[in-house]
């Protein structure tokens, strides 16, 4: 099956800024743009480049990850003033791209150092603390000439002072978080499977007393996943936080893999991936991992259809997405919270605990804005519970063919409403708990978000 274009707004929890990816991008006539001329300290800092650059250069845009402008202001020695980061490259391209950091120096920007790294292109850049005092340090991701490859830098900020941080280390991503709530970040790496390098996931750690980064412990990934799609630090439980990534493979699939470190086995695991077994997550649709319930822990969906046969009058039925907690005890998914989605008009109805598999259905018509909630027995279509109709706001406001249909929700666009048929039944449902069950999906990618009327 090909992705659901519209479910792409479900649910794609919001990266943190501890997010970065790779990607290779060559020089193009966007990267030769150049800002207009700023005021203040941003053309102080612009004549500084300019001055370093010697000529004619590019200023280069991370292609990844929170921060995506080639100049990044942010507070590395937690002083409340912000130092910054410039990216560019000469126009010939001989000197690779350079990192420039900045500080402001009794009124004036002053330059820390110039690094200059033999690539085309910035993949990500981050900041983090990892250990070694109250600095947060510079973390960037920069592009190879292999695709699906970058090698991860780092940089330390102090007193005006820049130093390298040795990482010797290649990904195809990085994140940074905490992962056992010691306000320390951690380092994970994650690399795509290609001929030179296996799929895998690899903690980093600082080591102060030989100043370098080094692989504490790694995990085998997934080696059919070909790019990172969503991926957020969460609470696991016990004190253990961990790193839910949602991953596509080649044939437009998504799973998910979560990635945490055990002390009790002193490694990196990945338990949702083993070799020769199937993914519980797998999925066809582009359904992301999210807190879909305010609680701080991402829940991560698993997804099938519900019941449904040709001779039930509807064009085909809604997919139901299992919302799951991640367990660290069992290492295993526990189910959450159950929805029917319709992705047409981008919104869930929460199914009741009550209801037992198989017992119900939701069926959609061929233009996707009814959907009908019904009893489902013996692979047939039983009493019809609820409707759920879409209407243009325009057609609501003018009352045209709205009988019988309560709002739940409008916004500029469409007014959505039900009708309860359901009294009789087992399964009935009061207005109020079909208003309440309903959700609308956020197309900011962002969690899922409940709108009674």
């Amino acid at each position: 099956m090909k992705l659901k274009a519209a479910a792409a707004a479900l649910l794609g929890a919001v990266l943190l800024s501890a997010t970065g990816g790779c990607s290779i991008t060559d020089l193009s006539k966007d990267d030769m743009l150049r800002p207009p001329k700023t005021m203040g300290d941003e053309a102080e800092i612009e004549k500084l480049i300019s001055k370093t650059a010697k000529g004619p250069y590019t200023l280069k845009y991370p292609k990844s990850g929170s921060y995506r402008s080639a100049i990044v202001m942010h507070d590395l020695d937690g002083d409340n003033v912000n130092e910054a980061i410039a990216f560019f490259r000469e126009k010939d391209g001989a000197a690779g791209v350079h990192m420039l950091v900045m500080y402001e120096n009794d009124g004036s920007w002053t330059i820390s150092d110039d690094f200059v790294n033999e690539t085309t292109d910035v993949d990500s850049i981050d900041f983090a603390d990892i250990g070694r005092g109250k600095e947060q340090e510079i973390l960037v991701g920069y592009a190879t000439y292999t695709t699906g490859v970058n090698y991860l830098t780092a940089y330390t900020y102090e007193n005006g002072s820049t130093e390298s941080i040795e990482t010797g280390q290649n990904c195809s991503a990085f994140y940074c978080g905490n992962l056992d709530n010691s306000g320390k970040s951690k380092v994970i790496a994650l690399s795509l499977f290609s001929p030179e390098n296996k799929a895998k996931a690899t903690l980093l750690e600082f080591d102060d007393e030989s100043k370098m980064m080094f692989p504490k412990a790694s995990a085998p990934m997934d080696p059919n996943i070909v790019s990172y799609k969503n991926a957020v630090f969460s609470d696991l439980g016990d004190g253990v936080k961990g790193l839910v990534v949602d991953g596509g493979t080649s044939n437009g699939e998504l799973n998910t893999q979560v990635i945490y470190f055990s002390k009790q086995r002193n490694a990196l695991r990945n338990p949702l991936y083993k070799e020769r077994a199937a993914n519980p997550t797998q999925r066809t649709s582009a359904v992301y991992s999210a807190d879909t319930d305010n609680d701080m822990k991402i829940k991560i969906p698993t997804v099938s259809t519900l019941p449904y046969n040709k001779d039930s009058g509807a064009f085909t039925a809604a997919e139901q997405v299992l919302w799951n907690n991640f367990s660290i005890e069992k290492e295993a998914l526990l189910p959450a919270q159950r929805t029917a989605a319709n992705y047409n008009y981008n919104y869930t109805i929460k199914i009741p605990e009550t209801w037992t598999a198989g017992a119900f259905s939701a069926l959609l018509n061929k233009s996707g804005d009814v959907m009908s909630v019904c009893e489902w027995n013996s692979n047939t279509a039983g009493a019809k519970l609820f409707d759920i109709k879409v209407f243009k706001v325009a057609d609501w406001d003018k009352g045209e063919g709205v009988d019988g249909y309560v709002l739940i929700y409008k916004d500029n666009r469409y007014a959505y409403t039900f009708r309860n048929y359901s009294a009789q039944s087992e399964l009935a449902l009061s207005d109020n708990e079909i208003k309440t069950a309903f959700s609308l999906l956020n197309n900011t990618a962002s969690a899922a978000i409940n709108k009674p009327s």
